[in-house]
């Protein structure tokens, strides 16, 4: 299957193009003070259920789809940049224009994920008391975006910026639920990924399932 990732000549600023960007930002109260629920973190072991989930997660779209399984450290320096409590997983699917995903088991603990070739993200967000999150909502949201990923509802794109520095997006989205985000990217980072391009854009497409998927236990 021929790939559906293309290099284009001409960009504009973030926001302009083939997808939508929504950069999240935060307010800290209006200036005030933070609570100190921001710094506190009670129990952060009940995310270590989501190294499990995810394990099983990842053992079903091997039986289920055509992809190649690797596992060990120094996989991916952005994922592995904190300590980790086991080896990185990599899932590639065989046919190239299927987008792999990557997921190192932090000591936090919880998980940090690469979808495609720049998009990351944590499971969970964030710690701390004030954020609350909860090991099952955090699994569901993984559970999302490899669904997302493997059928093909995925894009990606990184453009160079009038500055020389580069901007990274993407886009997710279901019959549910939509979303896309972007980040900058350091003048020298762009500078690799895009060469003598002003843009790199693609969609990926959906996993190939396995012939004997039906069959396997």
């Amino acid at each position: 299957m021929e790939s559906r990732w293309t290099e284009q000549e001409d960009a504009g600023e973030p926001g302009e193009g083939w997808f939508s960007y929504a950069v999240l930002t935060g307010d800290a109260g209006g200036g005030e003070p933070l609570d100190d629920a921001y710094t506190r973190f009670t129990n952060p072991e009940r995310f270590l259920s989501l190294h499990d989930w995810a394990l099983e997660a990842v053992a079903r779209l091997q039986r289920e789809y055509e992809v190649a399984r690797e596992e060990g450290e120094g996989m991916d320096a952005l994922l592995e940049r904190v300590p980790l409590a086991r080896p990185t997983v990599r899932l590639t699917p065989l046919h190239d224009d299927g987008a792999p995903i990557a997921i190192a088991f932090t000591a936090s603990p919880g998980l940090e994920v690469r979808a495609g070739r720049w998009f990351t993200d944590g499971f969970p967000s964030c710690h701390c008391d004030a954020c609350d999150e909860q090991p099952e909502d955090e699994f569901e949201r993984f559970t999302e975006l490899l669904d997302d990923v493997v059928a093909g509802r995925f894009r990606e794109a990184m453009r160079r910026q009038r500055a020389g520095d580069g901007w990274s997006s993407h886009e997710l989205w279901s019959e549910e639920r939509r979303g896309s985000g972007g980040s900058s990217v350091s003048r020298s980072e762009a500078a690799r990924t895009l060469g003598g391009e002003t843009e790199i854009a693609g969609e990926w497409q959906p996993w190939r399932a396995r012939a004997d998927a039906a069959s396997s236990p």
